[in-house]
């Protein structure tokens, strides 16, 4: 008989979708799948609330840029130990709400911030995507994320486009990292990075652009100390994470450079963890050694979170967080579904929470570890085992 038509075998089912984190003890971690009825569910981003509790918020409908794409939100209680189902903050009847970036200002109030560019309809002609059309709104909730306020456009300039939260430095400043997208025949390629910058909480702005920076994009900026800034980009050409550095608290940067991290033009994440060391979470695949041509691989295949102790030159301890299905070989990566676009964040207890796109976008899914899972136990072979003879 076959083995795995046998009556006796036991069947064990997959992680329900029912928003409940559960200790894998065999991996080490625990994880939820929050729970969702859109079809597609893409760019989550979690945000640990000063007075208890996650909230959690990403885009949601048919597919990227349709008018049905909504922002969506999820609370996680810490007593129920369970994500709430989702539930929509944003609908355009004309516009595609994108990339939610949640924020706890000084005062309490949290701010989402997202992309909305024209969705596809007749009358707009649509080359390679609408993101030259998106402008940065934003929502407040002055109740953790229970109720919210009717979107505010943030920043007008058409082709805005952002991924990660406002942030405050040491100093008080406001920071906020964005891209422009531009109506050319580039493929995104000539997407600038820049950092909008607030001296007056947010109400008013001042743009700084990357030299020489086109096509590195998602940037995500981390003050090591006070004044002194890294920041991690995505790249269009699917080669490498690359890395810029700032000595004046954002007012200028450096060029970007390639960092030993492989980038396959996908979403990406960088924060500072309980140490102080640089950690950065994202899809470890590339397509090319140098830039070149605009890229868009497929393959978003396994999550990894990426540990530097020098302060992004070099990247020595990596773990994985989401394996994936595991297909591999040139001819058959396709075959895996998509683990995509993580955010990562320290919590009040030094905890890393850890949120991407789940199975092709069929779900988000929430990681919560320690530092110390990250590179291991030392010493797990014997030192009498003469397997390295």
């Amino acid at each position: 008989m076959n083995l795995l038509a046998h009556p006796s075998l036991d069947h064990v089912p997959a992680t329900e979708a029912d928003g409940r984190l559960r200790s894998f003890d065999d991996l080490g971690y625990a994880a939820a799948i929050i729970p969702t009825d859109r079809r597609s569910n893409h760019a989550p981003s979690v945000l640990a609330l000063r007075g208890g509790g996650l909230l959690a918020a990403w885009f949601g409908g048919s597919d990227e840029g349709n008018k049905d794409i909504d922002v969506l939100v999820s609370r996680f209680g810490t007593e129920s130990l369970r994500w709430s189902a989702s539930a929509a903050v944003t609908h355009d009847e004309i516009r595609s709400d994108q990339n939610p970036g949640l924020f706890e200002a000084p005062d309490g109030r949290v701010w989402l911030v997202y992309t909305s560019q024209l969705s596809r309809q007749a009358g707009v002609p649509e080359t390679f995507n609408l993101q030259h059309t998106s402008v940065v709104k934003v929502l407040r909730s002055d109740d953790g994320g229970s109720t919210w306020t009717g979107p505010e456009t943030l920043f007008d300039r058409e082709g805005t486009f952002c991924r990660q939260p406002i942030q405050v430095l040491s100093d008080g400043t406001w920071i906020h990292s964005q891209w422009l997208c531009f109506d050319d025949d580039s493929k995104n390629g000539s997407d600038q990075p820049v950092v909008q910058i607030s001296t007056d909480q947010g109400a008013t702005w001042a743009q700084v652009e990357f030299p020489d920076a086109a096509g590195r994009v998602h940037p995500n900026v981390v003050e090591l100390e006070p004044g002194r800034l890294v920041c991690l980009f995505r790249s269009r050409f699917a080669d490498w994470v690359y890395l810029s550095r700032s000595e004046d608290g954002g007012a200028t940067w450096t060029v970007p450079e390639a960092t030993e991290v492989p980038n396959n033009n996908a979403g990406l994440s960088a924060f500072r963890l309980p140490s102080g060391m640089l950690a950065l979470v994202s899809n470890e695949h590339q397509v090319a050694q140098t830039p070149g041509e605009v890229i868009w691989p497929y393959e978003r295949m396994r999550v990894v979170i990426a540990v530097s102790n020098d302060e992004g030159r070099t990247w020595p301890v990596r773990r994985v967080i989401e394996p994936g299905d595991g297909f591999c070989g040139s001819g058959n990566l396709r075959s895996n579904r998509r683990q995509e676009y993580p955010h990562g964040i320290v919590d009040a207890d030094g905890l890393i929470h850890v949120v991407y796109a789940y199975n092709s976008r069929r779900a988000i899914r929430h990681v919560v570890f320690g530092e110390d899972w990250i590179s291991g136990v030392e010493d797990q072979v014997h030192t009498d085992c003469k397997l390295w003879g």
